[in-house]
């Protein structure tokens, strides 16, 4: 691999930049009345440590991952707070709007919107909602194949969860590793076996949000009613603006009894391309399909 990459993709690979050693950040901006009333029942855990504040304050776009790298960033995450349950959600978002304080839900970190970068004229006090801790399934309808799941769910497990009540979701984004199920609902992601099993607004069946205004959610789970506009498409996408997603009832499949992978090698490009139009049309789509050019096949 290392001889492909030097010889086709022209990298030279006695060329280092070794990441910096520390990263220099400004000292938290305090809302004293926010964090006395806050006091220390609110949440599971807080920090105020450097390099979790960091961590907390960059997604996984290039333009970030260089300056974690080799930069600084201007303005920085000032608290983290992790709660454990709705009531503490609800509290957290009630006295931040109280004492006018900043909150930027935060998921799996794998963000490539930009929607983590923090404003650096902003002077209020930040803090990061890390929903990490509310990753239960609530409970599973096998019914009516539905399933209730708190938001900080890690996509890969959730997958590994759900297959003890012998259902998945389908939904496999690129970053099911370390991205959230929070975080799939407020960038509207999309999966690799959409095919089948749709994106995620295909997928949504109700979302529980606490706004400052109070808690947003349907009163039923059915898939579609003959009114508008629906409250789930006013949310899916919303990148945190919104208020913050703790729960959400999605539609469950049963576990495929077959699972089957195989590749098609065309003589050129431009077959394949025709090829997935023929895909396309038919309707016969399997979960997921891609044409990749030479230098990509190679590569994988």
């Amino acid at each position: 691999m290392k001889q492909w990459a030097e010889q086709n993709a022209g990298i030279d690979f006695t060329k280092t930049a070794p990441k910096q050693a520390d990263m220099e950040i400004h000292a938290p901006h305090f809302n004293h009345a926010f964090l006395e009333e806050l006091g220390d029942k609110s949440f599971d855990r807080r920090s105020f440590l450097k390099w979790e504040r960091i961590m907390h304050s960059h997604g996984a776009t290039l333009a970030e991952v260089y300056t974690l790298r080799h930069g600084k960033f201007e303005r920085c995450i000032d608290v983290i707070l992790y709660p454990d349950n709705q009531q503490q959600v609800e509290r957290i978002v009630e006295l931040a709007n109280k004492h006018d304080v900043v909150i930027v839900p935060y998921g799996g970190g794998t963000n490539v919107t930009q929607a983590l970068i923090l404003n650096p004229k902003e002077k209020r006090m930040i803090v990061s909602l890390d929903m990490s801790r509310m990753n239960r399934i609530k409970w599973v309808d096998k019914i009516n194949m539905l399933a209730c799941i708190e938001a900080g769910i890690i996509g890969q497990d959730l997958e590994r969860e759900l297959k003890n009540y012998g259902v998945v979701l389908g939904h496999e984004p690129d970053s099911i590793e370390f991205s959230t199920l929070g975080g799939w609902i407020s960038t509207r992601a999309s999966g690799m076996k959409k095919n089948a099993y749709g994106n995620i607004e295909d997928i949504v069946m109700n979302i529980k949000l606490v706004t400052s205004k109070g808690v947003i959610t349907k009163n039923s789970e059915w898939p579609r009613v003959s009114n508008g506009p629906d409250l789930n498409h006013i949310v899916i996408g919303h990148e945190g603006n919104f208020g913050v997603v703790t729960e959400c009832v999605l539609r469950v499949r049963p576990i495929p009894e077959v699972k089957e992978y195989s590749s098609i090698i065309f003589h050129d490009f431009e077959i394949g391309i025709k090829f997935m139009d023929e895909v396309a049309r038919s309707r016969n789509w399997p979960a997921s399909l891609r044409v990749v050019d030479n230098t990509q096949f190679k590569a994988s």
